[in-house]
């Protein structure tokens, strides 16, 4: 695995960072590092539906015209991504389901022991274990992966996910946590809010439904601001605000079964949707995507592993499903198996396509003490954003495939 490591000089007095031969300065006396994710917020919601504090922020701050998904744009992948710098082929959560064959076992995005289990987990080092192994006091809500053990250590303060969080409710357990005195109190938190994505994929991201949940976490971020007011550290907190991908419109009329691509019983299927993987249990990988391409199938790409699009990075990981099969945009991956009764409540949004679509374009705004003000920026992938964050506080990074370009554009110097 090639990465790049990026490193950090800290000055006795001032904390400096050395970028492209300029030095840029954080400011010292700041409050916490609040990362947020608004699971599924496509990019062009900030103007697609009324969201006047994210468009304050948006306007106040650093606001990238995109944010570029990691492959396959998919949420546990990216979250992933966001706090190590790493894509998914290095960081090893692969897709939201995917089977590992060392370990002879699956991983399900769904289990709370898989979700806690380090075997999973261990190929990343995210922000918080970076944090915390120097003395950063952390707390997580929710994140992808902050329920496991990293190079044996946790966050400070983490809660164990369950569904249908309610926004408030989050933002109110990060404010508890906030309450507590300056030399207890979390330098990073990181929070997770998931109603655009419940609302988007059941309704589509163009239905009302979508627009009042993208009006429920703008609410709730206005909380959050109110919050920090009161205890006298919005001015001194530095807010860096994501999404994981975005979302386009599906159909069940859009649909590529598996049991027309090759008989069932002869692969391991590991995953599906707007992507998917099988593992040949009999003959070779290659055989069956020579197998399925005759079949010409529209709407599929069929991939050997080690043949996928550069572009893609996607490759470099045993997890990875010998054979990638990857849809056309808004067109999925599924099984037959209790197709009539899926089929009428079928989902209208979906995503895991090519993150340079624009409808999987994600959210980045940045405001706070140690960000430029009023600066728009052009279309930048998350791998850059754990830099980011290291460089916020003042942190070394642990190796990864980010560099320094969003700290250059979005840090005042």
């Amino acid at each position: 695995m090639k990465m790049r490591l990026s490193v950090f000089f800290v000055a006795p007095i001032l904390f400096f960072l050395l970028v492209a031969g300029s030095v840029s300065a954080v400011p010292t006396k700041t409050g916490p590092l609040i990362l947020i994710s608004i699971d599924a917020f496509r990019w062009d919601y900030l103007t697609k539906y009324p969201a006047p504090t994210l468009s304050q922020l948006a306007g106040d701050g650093v606001h990238a015209s995109r944010l570029i998904p990691s492959f396959p744009s998919k949420t546990f992948p990216n979250h992933y991504t966001i706090v190590t710098g790493l894509r998914p082929e290095h960081h090893g959560i692969v897709s939201n389901y995917f089977y590992d064959p060392v370990l002879e076992a699956s991983f399900n995005k769904g289990k709370t022991a898989d979700n806690a289990d380090p075997r999973w987990w261990s190929e990343g080092e995210p922000i918080w274990i970076t944090a915390e192994k120097k003395d950063l006091r952390t707390a997580c809500f929710f994140w992808p992966g902050s329920q496991a053990p990293v190079q044996g250590l946790r966050p400070t303060y983490y809660k164990t996910f369950h569904g249908n969080i309610d926004s408030n409710d989050n933002v109110d357990d990060l404010l508890k946590q906030l309450d507590q005195p300056a030399a207890t109190r979390p330098k990073f938190c990181a929070l997770y809010l998931d109603v655009v994505d419940r609302m988007s994929h059941k309704f589509g991201p163009d239905a009302p439904e979508t627009g009042a949940a993208v009006q429920e976490v703008d609410n709730a971020i206005a909380r959050l601001l109110d919050g920090l007011a009161k205890r006298g550290l919005r001015e001194t907190t530095n807010l860096v605000i994501v999404s994981d991908h975005g979302m386009t419109p599906v159909s069940p009329k859009r649909v590529i079964f598996l049991e027309d691509l090759m008989p069932l019983s002869t692969v391991q299927v590991e995953s599906y949707g707007p992507n998917g993987g099988v593992r040949p249990k009999t003959g070779t990988a290659a055989e069956l995507v020579a197998s399925i391409r005759a079949k010409r199938i529209p709407h599929l790409q069929v991939y050997l592993r080690e043949k996928v699009p550069a572009h893609f990075h996607y490759r470099d990981n045993p997890r990875i499903p010998p054979v990638v099969l990857i849809a056309d945009e808004g067109w999925n991956i599924e099984t037959k198996v209790d197709w009539p009764k899926r089929e009428s409540h079928y989902d209208r949004g979906s995503h895991g396509y090519d993150p340079a679509l624009p409808d999987m374009g994600a959210l980045f705004i940045a405001d706070g003490p140690a960000f430029k003000h009023h600066v728009e920026i052009s279309k930048v992938e998350n791998i850059h954003i754990y830099n980011l964050l290291c460089a916020v506080l003042n942190l070394k990074p642990a190796p990864n495939d980010g560099d320094q370009r969003l700290v250059r554009e979005a840090i005042k110097r």
